[in-house]
């Protein structure tokens, strides 16, 4: 047999590759993390597709996985500064702040009430979340972004709202920055900052790990967030809604929340997020009915 009749045509080689059809209809156990992990049993096989067997991290895993995380740590330190520097060593920033003259507070206290003072809040916030999680839930067939936007949205609330109940500080308009003031005070920390990092910091994350924008879009987007910001810092204290300090304890939060939501997507399962998918290979108009 001479060497030329040993060689191997070319094509030969594809049917001991993984994607050769008896080979996909036994995946392999695949990571929790990485590329979606998804294969047909054939070419263009219609309904749900078969998705290797994926490992859920363990409690222990996320636990570790997030206190490892150096970015929320330095947050969460952050965030423990601010809340015990507001409790008495910045009163002085805050009363300061507060008690400088409001140039043309009769004409524009109503305006930026009713306008820029509800840019970060969650009734215009929330809707912007939601058009961009859905939309690209439908584009990837994922319910991912739709969980990273609950869990987000659903774990900032619970924090700001519990820092919320257990500092009880008066509103900047009593002139008063104390911390146990009663029920009814919650000021500490700002929830309108929260929302400007955390919700509009989570529609930026979304698109940029799905890449729904290119790059110059994207820092656009990320310029615009430091202008909500530092809009609804100043709106805030010129109504006087909130003291400094609650704002910038309100970014820390959001800010938080927003790492330790990112840090989750890393250890949620790809596989499963598609697999839960309920319109993969159903069939649209009137010929769906007769099959």
């Amino acid at each position: 047999m001479t060497h030329s009749s040993r060689t191997r045509h070319p094509r030969s080689r594809q049917l001991n590759q993984p994607h050769d059809r008896e080979e996909r209809t036994t995946p392999e156990p695949g990571p929790y993390s990485g590329p979606i992990p998804v294969v047909r049993t054939t070419e263009y096989a219609p309904g749900p597709p078969v998705v290797r067997a994926v490992r859920w991290p363990s409690v222990s895993e996320i636990a570790w996985g997030v206190a490892s995380d150096r970015v929320a740590i330095m947050l969460a330190v952050g965030l423990i500064t601010m809340t015990m520097l507001a409790a008495g060593p910045l009163h002085p920033v805050d009363n300061f702040l507060n008690e400088l003259p409001r140039p043309f507070w009769d004409v524009l206290r109503e305006p930026m009430i009713l306008w820029p003072d509800t840019v970060a809040s969650r009734a215009v916030a929330l809707p912007v979340l939601g058009v961009t999680v859905l939309q690209l839930a439908y584009w990837h067939r994922s319910w991912r972004p739709i969980v990273l936007g609950a869990v987000g949205v659903v774990g900032m609330m619970s924090l700001v709202s519990v820092m919320k109940l257990g500092t009880n500080r008066g509103h900047a308009k009593h002139f008063d920055p104390d911390f146990f003031m009663g029920p009814g005070n919650v000021a500490f920390p700002s929830g309108h900052g929260a929302n400007a990092i955390l919700i509009y910091g989570l529609v930026l994350f979304l698109i940029i790990r799905f890449g729904a924008a290119r790059p110059h879009i994207i820092r656009r987007l990320a310029y615009c967030i430091v202008g909500i910001a530092l809009l609804q810092s100043t709106v805030s204290i010129y109504l006087h809604f909130h003291w400094f300090t609650d704002l910038v304890a309100g970014m820390f939060a959001g800010g938080f929340a927003l790492r330790v939501t990112i840090r989750l997507d890393r250890m949620i399962p790809h596989g499963r997020t598609v697999e839960w998918w309920p319109w993969y290979g159903r069939k649209e108009g009137p010929l769906a009915a007769k099959e």
